[in-house]
């Protein structure tokens, strides 16, 4: 089987200069299963199909009027009169912005065995992602804080696999399972095209698009150190109960050259696991997934406060006082943390995510009051959460890519649910 495909898009919040893509792609197939060679695997090989495909995409995931130079309006009094002020925003226009591409390699198989009660298939991908949608800080003295520009290239290669497996087929009891897991490995090979990387931003050629750069965390000043002396020529500003940081670069100082790549804030790896078990009218379905390998700052180890202005840090954590000289949490004084550190933290979980069990009614009872069918459900999400997170919810969801900001990360909601489905 052969495919080839060229498609051409176009998107308002793009520059007026470059509103259009090209995106031609190329892909084929081969059912190995059908081959007369494999004719005395059937009753072991059910299906067995080969993929390969290469093409160029694109991305327009950025908001709109963002290539745009906009102002803002304020009302305001003046010689007893209402008037308008307007003042030019922050992020600066891009007439020139144009769409994110990327051009890949992707090969995989689809297999199924045992008349398909083992299938699924495996991908294995390189990409590489050129004229990349990135908001560039500004210095302030243009009058901007950013832009939204294209530049930079990245590389991505991973790996993907779904395997389903029937594993129990009676006549009344069924039971069923469904394995994704997918791992990923991207890394910037290039930031303005001169070989040189973007300290500000934060970009690194070799590195993840997010990552941690940060200093690192050896233990905790204690009293003794202090009058000793210990710290003259290292850090002497430090105090006990302050963090102590590793001198990476021997220079016998803590200084901003002693920052370096922690982590990375996506996973490295991610899986789900589904079971779905029926017994009779009866189905139960269990869904657990699984976020591996990212670092996140973490606000609340560094005494964040709430909307209102309130403490909301853990009760786990027992910050260091005369009493109690932890070497692992800082005092809460205001200068135990004079360099900035952001608490990165490991933000890996394992999370029960779905849990559903339904009752289907049987065809006559359901016939005799009217309908076609009746379904009863009770579910419950996010019910429970392994992790080694302190704080509210280890689970991401920033807005901005390679973001690693914590601040406006509510925790996820634990739900449940009653509920019916009629079939008229």
């Amino acid at each position: 089987m052969l495919t080839l495909t060229v498609r051409r898009d176009g998107a308002s919040v793009f520059g007026r200069n470059n509103k259009y893509g090209a995106f031609p792609s190329a892909a084929a197939a081969w059912n190995i299963h059908n081959e007369s060679f494999m004719k005395n695997t059937k009753h072991i090989v059910s299906n067995l199909k080969w993929r390969i495909s290469y093409g160029l995409s694109g991305n327009e995931a950025i908001g709109i009027y963002q290539t745009q130079f906009l102002m803002n309006s304020n009302p305001m009094a003046m010689n007893g009169l209402s008037t308008t002020a307007l003042n030019i925003r922050t992020l600066m226009g891009n007439d020139n912005l144009q769409w994110e591409k990327t051009k890949g390699l992707n090969t995989g198989i689809d297999f199924g065995l045992l008349n398909n009660r083992i299938s699924g298939s495996i991908d294995v991908y390189k990409s590489s992602t050129y004229d990349m949608l990135l908001k560039q800080l500004l210095p302030k003295l243009t009058g901007f804080v950013d832009v939204y520009s294209n530049m930079g290239k990245l590389q991505n290669t991973g790996v993907d696999l779904t395997l389903n497996t029937k594993n129990i087929v009676k006549d009344q009891f069924n039971w069923s399972s469904t394995l994704v897991f997918s791992r990923n490995k991207n890394k910037i090979t290039e930031v303005y095209g001169n070989g040189k990387e973007d300290l500000g931003n934060r970009w690194f050629i070799g590195q993840p698009i997010g990552v941690i750069y940060d200093y690192t965390k050896v233990g905790i000043w204690q009293e003794d150190e202090i009058a000793s002396g210990a710290n003259k020529g290292w850090d002497d500003a430090a105090q006990a109960g302050d963090l102590k940081l590793a001198d990476l670069n021997a220079d016998g100082k803590i200084d901003d050259g002693d920052r370096s790549v922690l982590g990375q804030t996506a996973p490295k790896w991610t899986a789900g696991l589904t079971n779905t078990f029926s017994y009779k009218a009866f189905t139960l379905n269990v869904f657990i997934n699984t976020v591996q390998g990212a670092l996140r700052n973490n606000p609340q180890i560094g005494g964040a406060s709430d909307e209102m202005g309130r403490r909301s840090t853990p009760a786990a954590l027992g910050y260091w006082t005369p009493e109690n000289k932890s070497n692992e949490w800082r005092s809460l004084g205001n200068h135990s943390n004079i360099h900035g550190y952001g608490f990165p933290s490991n933000a890996s979980f394992t999370r029960l995510k779905d849990v559903t069990l339904s009752y289907t009614m049987p065809q006559q009872l359901v016939e005799k009051i009217g309908v076609q069918g009746l379904t009863v459900y009770a579910s419950g999400r996010n019910l429970y959460t392994w992790t080694n997170w302190l704080g509210w919810d280890p689970e991401a969801r920033d807005i901005t890519r390679g973001s690693d900001n914590d601040d406006i990360n509510y925790p996820m909601v634990r739900t449940y649910v009653l509920g019916f489905n009629l079939t008229f």
